[in-house]
Formats: structure tokens, C-alpha cells, sequence
């Protein structure tokens, strides 16, 4: 699988500061409840609370996303073997 590292072309470029990465458009823990790294936050519109983490770049960073890639390398899960 290749990389993209950044989409220029997304409408939504830069979605956070120091953006490194947009592999993980969205990111595959949300909502991860970290407090370091998000908040709950008041929809008026809807009337609802939702997790909040316009603040957080941490998927966004090349490290991060290497080392994800590698670990789901080493796990050896194939989605299309599955049984």
C-alpha cells in the first residue's frame, strides 16, 4: 500500500497545524476519549455533545502512521482470508 502523506487536493487541507500525514483522513480511534488529546464538546445545532479533537495532530504525524502500518504488517491480519 502506498502512502499519500498529504492530499492537497482535499477540500479540507490542512485540517490541523502541522499537518505531516493524511493517511488517516479520519482518525480509526475516534473517539478515543483521551482528555490529553480531545474534549467533549456542546452541538447547539444538533443539541448533542461529541467528541471534540480539532486540537489533535497525533494521526497526523509520519511516525505515528509508520508505526500503525507496521503493526497491522506484523499482526499478519489479511481482511479478505478472513474466515
Amino acid at each position: 500500500m502506498k502512502i499519500l502523506r498529504q492530499n492537497k487536493a482535499c477540500s479540507c487541507f490542512p485540517c490541523h497545524k502541522g499537518l505531516e500525514d493524511c493517511t488517516f483522513c479520519y482518525c480509526p480511534f475516534y473517539p478515543c476519549l483521551n482528555k490529553k488529546r480531545g474534549e467533549y464538546i456542546f452541538l447547539q445545532k444538533t443539541s448533542r455533545r461529541i467528541w471534540s479533537c480539532k486540537d489533535c495532530s497525533w494521526i497526523h504525524k509520519k511516525s505515528i502512521v509508520d508505526k500503525i502500518f507496521k503493526l497491522v504488517r506484523e499482526s499478519n491480519i489479511n481482511p479478505d482470508k478472513r474466515k
